[in-house]
């Protein structure tokens, strides 16, 4: 069979612009290839097997092309048409390695969009936007559910006395302790600079009580470390089933945690006043 004349423009289109041409005839003789397609001749690929036969009339069909030596994958568009010898394939291949990459960074990008999004940046916990979406999606269309609105005490004399570093390590230990009982249906929130909810889904009241002994059991161990940073966490919690309604639950936990954190205070300066007293 003769050489086939291609026209030049065509040619740089296909090899230059988008990847790579080839052409070959009924018996699979190759009759042409560039530098982008000259390995299919020489390395290991599935060419012969995922490359259609030639039929007259067939269009163009698609199909993937596996460079074994590298790993690359190549996108292939091939072509049948007649000649005065017979029918010869045309293959455009198109190595689709760079798109993966492309892919592959506009995947992480997004997902990191998403992660920025729905996330706190400092304790990796859903942040006040997420916990309103999930509100208004799931929270307040539950049959049974419980709250824990947690407020960690004492962040702004941390802050003041010791640096924001110090504060951070604050509200980070805060954050481990809900972490360690997070669960598919437990799930935590920083929804403000020391506020932290926990809402538990598909509970009844003792377990979502024997929750909360387990994290002030976790609260207590972070604690017992010996990294400079006590942190105490007032805890308003409410259990609702029965057609509740969500803002009063809200409220209600809200209060609980206010009421909490002032006897917490109390406690904190009788024990003061006490150890005073003995040093007197």
């Amino acid at each position: 069979m003769r050489p086939i004349d291609t026209d030049a423009a065509i040619l740089h289109f296909f090899r230059d612009e988008i990847g790579g041409i080839l052409i070959n005839d009924e018996a699979g003789n190759i009759l042409y290839n560039d530098g982008s397609t000259a390995f299919i001749i020489k390395e290991k690929t599935n060419w012969k097997a995922a490359c259609p036969k030639p039929v007259k009339g067939q269009k163009a069909e698609m199909w993937d092309l596996l460079r074994n030596e590298t790993g690359k994958t190549y996108m292939v568009v091939t072509s049948t048409s007649g000649h005065e010898d017979g029918l010869v394939q045309i293959h455009h291949l198109v190595d689709t390695s760079l798109y993966m990459d492309l892919y592959k960074d506009l995947a992480a990008y997004s997902k990191l969009l998403r992660m920025e999004k729905d996330h706190d940046g400092l304790t990796g916990l859903y942040n006040r936007a997420k916990f309103n979406e999930m509100s208004n999606a799931l929270f307040s269309r539950q049959e049974t559910i419980a709250v824990f609105n947690m407020d960690v005490n004492n962040l702004k004399q941390m802050n003041d006395n010791n640096g924001h570093e110090a504060g951070d390590r604050l509200l980070k230990k805060a954050a481990e302790s809900l972490k360690k009982v997070e669960a598919r249906n437990i799930i935590p929130f920083r929804v403000g600079g020391d506020e932290f909810l926990l809402v538990a889904l598909h509970v009844n009241e003792a377990e979502a009580l024997k929750i909360r002994e387990s994290w002030e059991d976790g609260l207590a161990e972070l604690n017992r470390k010996d990294d400079g940073t006590y942190c105490e966490i007032a805890c308003g919690f409410v259990y609702a089933d029965k057609g509740f309604h969500w803002d009063e639950v809200l409220a209600l936990a809200d209060q609980r945690m206010y009421e909490d954190k002032v006897a917490k205070k109390q406690k904190a300066r009788m024990k003061m006043l006490e150890e005073k007293g003995r040093k007197l």
